[in-house]
This record gives structure tokens, C-alpha cells and sequence, in this order.
């Protein structure tokens, strides 16, 4: 057998074994649901308080929360049971546009700072089932990284409407990227976008997963990772992000 086979024959069972510690040591994965479920959303109603939540909108069906993993990291999650990327309601386009939400909310990381955070710094994300540690969906609002900031300014050039694989990986993982007018980002749904895509690689969308940043010309770049043993991939886009918003020190 060729030394490249037993490499990715290792490289696969490795993956698989880091799968399924993933699913089993991620801890309660209810926990978001019971803090939106238990304590938001009864505190909302019956107090017009959200706390422990930032922000709770029962008309838009969502709540804000400020995450404990991080200090500049927020969550957008459905007040209602959705369990993640993988929904079909999400791809029938039967849910709220989440991905569109948890942008509008993006200020809500400058609170507390001497200065609000560039438009251009922050990204939203939601990883595959595989790439999560939580059975509600739950959308990532965060800033990039700054070395991936720095690749998507050299790669976006070249983006357009059509899905493409990156030339270069990102944090060591392939990316499929295209991009979204601002004007369509007001009325089209990025994850529906994404399943229509998967669905026409004959894939499924649990293994996939999303993120969304800004452009100069004020459209965005949609990202796309999904499930790989070879690449070690969990199927994680969050892994671009940075909770602690190191491009601010660059301003």
C-alpha cells in the first residue's frame, strides 16, 4: 500500500475518532435551549426583561445572548426548536432569516467599548452538526481573525455569484466562497442559499456549515466549510472568527 494511502486511511480514522469524541464530550447540548426556553423567554413576558439574554424579539422569533466563550461574542438563536443547519424548514426558507437577523444585531459587540467595532471586522457563522457543541441553532456573531481578514481581502477579488473553492485553504481547511449583493442579502437567506448549493453536490447540510462577512462595496462573502476526514475538518466556519476581536488593536 502507498505511504499516501496509509496517510489518508490515518488521517480518516483519526477524524472519525475526533467526531465522535466531539459528539460525546460537548457537554449538555441542551443548555441553550433551556437558558431561551426557561429563563429568557418567560423572563421577557412576564417581566419585559430578557435576562439572562441581551435582547429577546417573540415577533421575529429570536434572543440575543452574550456568550461565555469570549468577550466580544454574541449569539442569535430561535426562540422556537430548531435544532441547526441541517432543518429542512431552513431550506424551504419556512423559518425566519436568522443569518440577516444576527447582522442587524452586530452592534451589540461594540457595548461597552470605547469605540464600536468596524463593520468590516465583524462576521456571522453557524457550524455543521459536527462542528457544534449545542442542539438549538444558534448563529455566531463575531469578528474574523486577522489573518483571515488579511486572506479575504487578497482572495474576495475574484468572488462572484457562483460558488467557487478559495485558491488558498483558511485555517488549514477548504472553503467554498461566492458573494451576495447587499440588496439581495435584505430578501434572500443565506442558508437557503447554502442548501440549494449542497443539495446540488448530492450532500447534506448537517455536514455543512456558513459564515458570512462584509465587503468594501458594502455586499458580503458568503464561506462555506463542510465535514472532511481528510483535512481533520469538523466542519467548523466559526474557527475564522475571534471572540477576542484582535483587529481592534490595528485601529
Amino acid at each position: 500500500m502507498k505511504r499516501g494511502t496509509l496517510f489518508t486511511i490515518a488521517g480518516g480514522l483519526l477524524c472519525g475518532l475526533l467526531v465522535a469524541g466531539a459528539l460525546k464530550w460537548r457537554g449538555d447540548p441542551n443548555a441553550l435551549w433551556h437558558i431561551v426556553s426557561q429563563q429568557c423567554v418567560p423572563d421577557q413576558q412576564q417581566q419585559h426583561k430578557p435576562d439572562p439574554c441581551l435582547a429577546v424579539d417573540l415577533d421575529r422569533g429570536y434572543a440575543l445572548l452574550k456568550d461565555r466563550n469570549g468577550p466580544l461574542h454574541d449569539l442569535l438563536i430561535p426562540v422556537d426548536k430548531v435544532t441547526g443547519i441541517e432543518d429542512p424548514a431552513l431550506g424551504r426558507q419556512l423559518l425566519p432569516h436568522y443569518f440577516t437577523q444576527a447582522w442587524k444585531h452586530r452592534a451589540a459587540l461594540s457595548d461597552g467599548l470605547k469605540k464600536p467595532i468596524p463593520d468590516a471586522f465583524v462576521s456571522v457563522a453557524i457550524n455543521s452538526r459536527f462542528g457544534r457543541s449545542q442542539n438549538q441553532l444558534h448563529v455566531h456573531i463575531a469578528c474574523l481573525r486577522p489573518e483571515v481578514f488579511v486572506a479575504l481581502s487578497q482572495q474576495g477579488k475574484a468572488l462572484d455569484e457562483q460558488w467557487q473553492v478559495l485558491p488558498r485553504p483558511l485555517m488549514g481547511h477548504t472553503y467554498s466562497a461566492r458573494t451576495l449583493s447587499a440588496t439581495d442579502a435584505e430578501v434572500l437567506d443565506p442558508m437557503a442559499l447554502l442548501h440549494d448549493y449542497v443539495e446540488a453536490q448530492g450532500s447534506s447540510m448537517s455536514h455543512y456549515s456558513l459564515l458570512m462577512t462584509p465587503r468594501a462595496d458594502g455586499s458580503f462573502v458568503l464561506l462555506s466549510t463542510h465535514l472532511a476526514l481528510t483535512e481533520l475538518n469538523l466542519g467548523s466556519a466559526g474557527e475564522l472568527q475571534d471572540y477576542r476581536c484582535d483587529l481592534m488593536t490595528q485601529l
